[in-house]
This record gives C-alpha cells, structure tokens and sequence, in this order.
C-alpha cells in the first residue's frame, strides 16, 4: 500500500491584513458536510492578487492570536474571485467536506481568512473563535485494545467497537487499520506507513460489535524507529476517516536486514546466508489478556456522551451542530450512553466466519468447498444469521452448522 502523506499546514501571519472578517459569520455539521457562512472586508487592493479560503479549524484551546492557531483543519472552502472594489463586504455561503479529527474529546472551534494556494491556504489575515465547544459524536473503540506480532502476522485485539450516534444513524463500513507512524499521532492529519487491516461491516447507532482477536498478514514498515497507532476508521463519501485510535506508547524498531559475510568451507567460499533481526518484543502494561500473548496492550473504557444546551445563534449566523440537549438540571451531567446487548451467538469456540481460510471452513460438518468460498467471498458478517446471505446456505443448513461456527 502506498505511503499515506498528509502533511500539516503550517501557518504564516503576513506582514500586511488584507482583509478581515465581518459579523454575522456561522458554521454547521451536516453529517460529512460543513457549511459555512461568513462575510468580509476587503482592506487592501492587493487582496484582488490573492486566492482565498476559509477554513474551520477543530483546536485543543481557544486561540488569542493567529500565531497561537494549532489543531487540525476540519473543511477548507476555496473561494471565488474577490470584488473590484477594495472596501465591498464580501459575503460567502459555501460547503466543504468535513474531515473531524478522531477522538471523543471537545474541540475549540475556529473559523480563519486565510489565502495563498490550493493546498497551502497557510496566510492567516483574521480568525474567529466560537464560545461552545464543539463535541463530535463518531465511532469508537473500548475494552482492552492491543496487538501481537509473530512469524509474519499480527492479531490485532479490539473489546468492542461503538456507534453512539442516534438510532438512526447507521455507521458507513468500519475498518480497524494498523499504521506505523513516524510521530506522535493526536488523531489529525499524518504520514506513516499502513501494516494491516480489515474492514468489520457498519454498526447501528446506539449499538455495539463484539469483537474476537483476529489475525492478519504484517507488512513492516521501513527500517527505523516508529510510534504504532491502531485506527478505527469509517468509510465516507469521499475516503476512509479516522474516527477514533489507540497509540501504543512502545516504540516499534524495524531492523535492517544484516547480510553475514561468507565463510570458507574446505577452501571454498560458502553460500551466503541473509538474517534478518527479530524485532524486540515489547510488552506495555496492563498485563497480557488471558489467551493472548499481547506485545502491547491498553484498557480504553467507553467514552460517555456529554449533552450541552445549544446556545441561542446570532442572526444571520449558522450555528454549531446542535448535540442531543439533556433536561436543563442535567445540562451538563455527563451519562453513559445505553448499548445493545451482545450478539447471543458470539461464542469463542468454532470456526471463525469472519477469519478462517476456506479450506477451514469447509472442513465443517455440514459445509463443502463451494459454500465455504461462498462465506469468504460474503464476509465479514456482522452475526451468524448473516450467513444466510450466501447462496445455498439456507435455514436448514445453517440450524446444522450454527453449533460449530463463531464470529
């Protein structure tokens, strides 16, 4: 796969405002969307020599100043030609697609002026900072969170995965990735090296997915010294976005491969041997899970949902996405949100549906050779039932087969 490359924006304040932002301005989630509404002044005649965008940033504070603005743009609107006045209030009402940055936590909005390039909108001329926090509500990981490495794969461990979105809101497909990174990952933009994944189906809002280790083939990364970060990542209309993610604190070595010098043998030189170096084997509390040998291993606890009381908008202004408001004594009490129960049929003993060749498969009582393919070709399943979307693998022969299967 090739190398992921997201490079971070890094800003510029210019020497000269050129233009600055004007009330009422506004912005709003609509699922991958985000609409913004803003309005302008041009300061400057050179402002006409400029392309400009307006971005809305997602920070871990409020910032005071553009030189103190960091976090991780969540949509970039490029803008049509400025006036031929130099003192006309623009107005905007444009749409991007939202990229939120992954995580559960609470996000200081900022809506910045910026011109430059497409790709490089980096010149900050004015920011705008909202008061409410904004929360986004996406899919996540919980339970004990790990992965092993041996003989050239990797089980990757996941307790559970979480959809706390309305009942409504179906998740798009899931997919659990592991990534080699050569930084601290806070859930934004990256660049790192992708070593194993597999997509996991879509789970229903207000439910959860019970889910077994499983095993998959490990691509290394280059030889180097690098941070490994497990990403729970949703399928959108436009690509995979990291919705939530666990970075092991242990680092990951990749060794170079050490070619021994040959050795004469009854006066002849031998064959040449190539050894690769295992990598160290580096365990992270807490101890291993019981059955699994874990290189490294987390707890992550489910996220509760904090529900906030919208505060009124400005006129004209597109106001934050509103989040699901609590009774006004409980405003901001902070409750656990309620899940779906387990699948009944989620035993531990059995043929994996989801993970096992075919020639596992159709070792099973009950199944042959073309409905084991047929599995392989349909999954993953998000139950046992689901079984029956392979052809000839009806009720009957599922009710035989059900007792000798798992996820």
């Amino acid at each position: 796969m090739k190398l992921l490359s997201l490079k971070n924006t890094s800003i510029k304040t210019p020497s000269v405002q050129l233009a600055r932002l004007s009330a009422p301005h506004g912005y709003r989630l609509d699922g991958d969307t985000v609409h913004l509404n803003a309005r302008f002044a041009l300061l400057d005649p050179a402002a006409h020599e400029r392309s400009w965008a307006l971005q809305l940033w997602a920070c871990p504070s409020a910032p005071s100043s553009a030189a103190g603005l960091a976090g991780h743009i969540v949509a970039e609107a490029a803008l049509p030609p400025m006036g031929e006045i130099a003192d006309e209030i623009e107005h905007f009402d444009v749409s991007a697609i939202a990229w939120p940055p992954a995580g559960a936590g609470e996000n200081a909005m900022v809506l910045v002026l910026a011109s430059g390039r497409p790709g490089q909108f980096n010149d900050i001329h004015d920011l705008a900072v909202y008061p409410r926090p904004q929360l986004f509500v996406q899919p996540r990981m919980s339970g004990t969170i790990g992965y092993r490495l041996e003989a050239g794969r990797v089980q990757i461990s996941v307790g559970r995965v979480e959809n706390p979105r309305p009942e409504s809101n179906r998740s798009g497909t899931l997919s659990l990735e592991l990534w080699a990174v050569s930084a601290p990952f806070a859930g934004g933009r990256f660049q790192g090296h992708h070593l194993a994944g597999v997509e996991i189906g879509c789970v229903n809002g207000q439910c959860q997915l019970d889910l077994q280790p499983i095993d998959l083939a490990f691509t290394p990364p280059p030889v180097g010294n690098w941070q490994i970060v497990l990403m729970l990542r949703e399928w959108t209309a436009s690509a995979f976005v990291t919705r939530d993610f666990t970075e092991f604190a242990a680092p990951f070595v990749s060794a170079p491969v050490v070619d021994k010098a040959p050795a004469p043998v009854n006066g002849k030189l031998a064959v040449p041997v190539t050894e690769k170096a295992a990598p160290p084997v580096i365990v992270k509390a807490p101890a291993p899970v019981v059955g699994n040998s874990i290189v490294s291993a987390v707890e992550k606890p489910a996220a509760p949902v904090v529900a906030r009381t919208p505060e009124p908008a400005a006129a004209n202004a597109i106001p934050p996405l509103a989040v699901k408001t609590a009774a006004p004594e409980a405003a901001k009490a902070v409750a656990p949100i309620a899940l779906a129960k387990s699948p009944a049929n989620a035993s531990t003993k059995g043929v994996s549906v989801n993970t096992a060749d075919v020639e596992e498969l159709a070792a099973v009582q009950g199944l042959n050779k073309k409905l084991a393919e047929g599995i392989v070709k349909k999954r993953p399943f998000a139950s046992l039932d689901d079984l029956r979307r392979v052809k000839g693998l009806g009720a009957r022969v599922l009710a035989m087969v059900r007792p000798r299967l798992r996820l």
